[in-house]
């Protein structure tokens, strides 16, 4: 049910992401879905921000403490620790929602929180930084302002994370980042492989 909210090219990469860490992959990607669509859909701003508020004030509860009902809420029970990458890529897309000056360095860095977040919930605190670098590239990619991006090395439970940020590398920043066969493949080769 989450994945049915997420982009082609994170449903792709979390086909890489090993058992023991999908669950909360895959509940923190559809989080920056749903937040991604608040703000795509944002009509009154005020709104928006109200929703964003939600979802912030929400994350910050006990996961026992939180509302039932709300799936995703649910799935992000699983995040253990702090929730401050969570409420970084809230910040980010919040940054987003100025309809005359969105901030996709914002969201970038929100993203960036997140990756690194994603490398401590797999207990890999010495690739913090590379997740971090990778949602980074990704995200401005997702714009259409990565550019060239470096080469990075992540381990097996990031893999997801790695796909996304190949995809990116691989097209220089520029989008889509699924571009046909090829970009098919080179993400089927990341996620066996790593790169």
């Amino acid at each position: 049910m989450l994945e049915a909210c997420l982009t082609p090219d994170v449903r792709l990469a979390l086909a890489y992401a090993p058992d023991r860490v999908r669950s909360v992959q895959l509940a923190a990607f559809a989080l920056d879905a749903k937040l991604a669509g608040i703000v795509g859909n944002a009509r009154e701003l005020l709104l928006a921000q109200i929703k964003l508020a939600w979802w912030r004030e929400r994350l910050a509860e006990a996961p026992a403490q939180r509302p039932q009902g709300e799936p995703l809420l649910t799935a992000l029970s699983v995040w253990s620790g702090a929730v401050d990458p969570l409420i970084a890529l809230i910040d980010g897309w919040e940054a987003m929602l100025d309809p005359d000056q969105p901030n996709p360095q914002a969201l970038a860095m929100g993203r960036a929180a997140l990756g690194r977040g994603l490398a401590y919930q797999a207990d890999e605190a010495v690739a913090a930084e590379s997740a971090g670098v990778a949602l980074h590239g990704w995200s401005l990619a997702a714009f259409g302002e990565g550019g060239s991006l470096p080469a990075l090395s992540l381990p097996r439970s990031l893999r997801a994370v790695a796909v996304l940020y190949g995809l990116a590398r691989r097209r220089g920043g520029k989008m889509p980042l699924l571009d046909g066969p090829i970009a098919l493949a080179a993400a089927m080769r990341i996620g066996m492989i790593g790169r």
